[in-house]
């Protein structure tokens, strides 16, 4: 019997190691959702998938899916943005990956979601630490946002216009409405009973 082959962009959230030499790996992909996708033998050193497979990796991720799930046939690595960002990154990228994990239900297509993380963690890298807050801050209102948790209102109206665009001028509007942007957040993961 032969699969199709699957193949999408992605960036690994979450890795978990199972049975001798396996991987679990969550992936938001651009053109398949959230999968849960193993990876067999991946964790032996000579095994060709696994420099590519690390959290917060962006890849090239190529798969099938069988009767118990997905399983990863070949994967490209293009950059990491957790080992090449300097640490004071590490938080954000490990907050955005917990919402994204805790807020996406089931596999479904979410190519603007995938956008936004990415374009958001593309950008990240040029920003000072002091705008690492208001960065953390407009991302997960963003996803949220796209993926039906928050609704549009006048004041939040100009971050979610283009979700996959960042500017410097964006974060510092974000800085003059945090308190409200803070609480809609939170009412929103309440609200979602997740």
């Amino acid at each position: 019997m032969s699969y199709h082959i699957y193949t999408t962009d992605g960036i690994i959230l979450k890795r978990t190691p199972f049975g001798e030499a396996n991987i679990l790996l969550h992936v938001l992909t651009e053109d398949l959702g959230l999968i849960h996708a193993s990876a067999r033998s991946a964790r032996v050193t000579e095994s060709k998938l696994r420099p590519a497979l690390q959290e917060f990796e962006d890849v090239s991720i190529s798969c099938v899916k069988g009767k118990s799930g997905w399983k990863i046939t070949n994967v490209v690595g293009k950059v990491n943005f957790f080992f090449e960002y300097p640490k004071e990154f590490h938080k954000v990228l490990a907050q955005v990956g917990s919402i994204l994990l805790k807020m996406i239900q089931g596999e479904s297509p979410q190519k603007e979601v995938f956008r936004t993380t990415k374009s958001g963690f593309e950008f990240l890298k040029n920003l000072t630490k002091d705008e690492i807050s208001n960065f953390e801050t407009l991302i997960v209102l963003r996803i949220l946002f796209l993926l039906g948790y928050v609704a549009k209102d006048q004041k939040i109206d100009m971050f979610l216009d283009n979700t996959d665009e960042w500017r410097p001028d964006l974060l510092n509007e974000v800085s003059s409405n945090k308190t409200y942007l803070i609480e809609t957040i939170n009412k929103a993961i309440k609200e979602s009973h997740l």
